[in-house]
């Protein structure tokens, strides 16, 4: 599969540092929805499998009348990139917030940047960068003092837990530069994201049915159905914005997107459900923020 490379080349575009704030404020608005339809009783992995399953299904519909006959290599890139940005990073992610917490968990999600950007300079997508790596390696290191505030360590119990947790980042830092190599010629956002969230959710409907829980994807009363319609809508939103930042900038450029979110989860933690922060988690997102600023400097 070649790499197309006017994808892949980094470049300067206002648009793209708006998408990938828009795109991470989208992402982070789900997480109180999702806390919603879990106190209500529905699954993590079923609430998962109804996100990819709304938000890929809205975008179907919308895109069908304009587009006709898919590219070439279109179902193999569905799928792959369903695998290791939806199905993989969640199903294991469930796996491990059951045996460590959510916190320490949470702290995965600080590490693709890092990954993503060892990929890409070992396939030549990107260029080796003390600049960018310091930022990268600041933005990390705030992103672990807001998720883990109160953390002792990783206890022994813990420790085989997070390192098969390390197949999240693995799975979307792989995930980052294969969307980008194995862009379908002629295709857009509109094309690939619900093909993308539709794979997604058929991955995980095998995960949930091979596990004996398919019935846990039944709607857990009426008054879940208004937040997964309000997911669905998110879900369309977040993808198809995060497939045109994909196509504007480079995989490492994109996998910053997680710097977003920490910051702005706190944000709505604090209007949705009150949550108050000390001086410490503040601390921890400016030192974020410096390192977004290093990673991204263009003398």
């Amino acid at each position: 599969m070649q790499a197309n490379v006017s994808i892949a080349a980094p470049r300067r575009d206002p648009l793209a540092y708006l998408l990938l704030v828009a795109v991470g404020f989208l992402i982070a608005l789900m997480l109180p929805l999702a806390r919603i339809a879990m106190e209500a009783g529905m699954s993590a992995m079923a609430y998962a499998f109804w996100q990819a399953l709304g938000g890929g299904a809205l975008l179907w519909l919308w895109s069908r009348p304009t587009h006709g006959r898919l590219p070439a290599g279109s179902y193999r890139y569905f799928l792959v990139s369903g695998l290791t940005a939806i199905a993989i990073p969640n199903a294991v992610a469930f796996l491990v917030v059951a045996q460590v917490g959510s916190g320490l968990t949470s702290t995965l999600y600080a590490l693709p940047s890092l990954i993503t950007y060892a990929l890409s300079v070992m396939i030549r997508l990107d260029r080796v960068s003390v600049l960018r790596l310091t930022g990268l390696l600041l933005g990390v290191l705030g992103c672990l003092r807001i998720l883990v505030p109160d953390s002792n360590g990783i206890s022994v119990d813990a420790l085989p837990w997070m390192l098969f947790g390390l197949l999240v980042p693995l799975s979307l830092a792989i995930g980052n530069v294969y969307r980008t190599v194995a862009w379908p010629v002629g295709a857009g956002a509109r094309e690939l994201a619900p093909g993308m969230l539709l794979s997604g959710a058929l991955l995980l409907g095998v995960v949930l049915m091979a596990s004996g829980r398919a019935g846990d994807v039944l709607v857990s009363g009426w008054e879940v159905a208004p937040v997964l319609v309000a997911q669905a809508v998110l879900s369309a939103l977040a993808y198809l914005g995060f497939f045109e930042l994909q196509r504007r900038s480079s995989p490492v450029f994109l996998s910053q997107i997680g710097f977003v979110i920490a910051p702005a989860g706190l944000l709505l933690g604090y209007l949705f459900f009150g949550e108050r922060f000390g001086l410490e988690i503040w601390l921890g997102v400016g030192v974020l923020m410096a390192g977004v600023l290093l990673a991204n400097w263009k003398p």
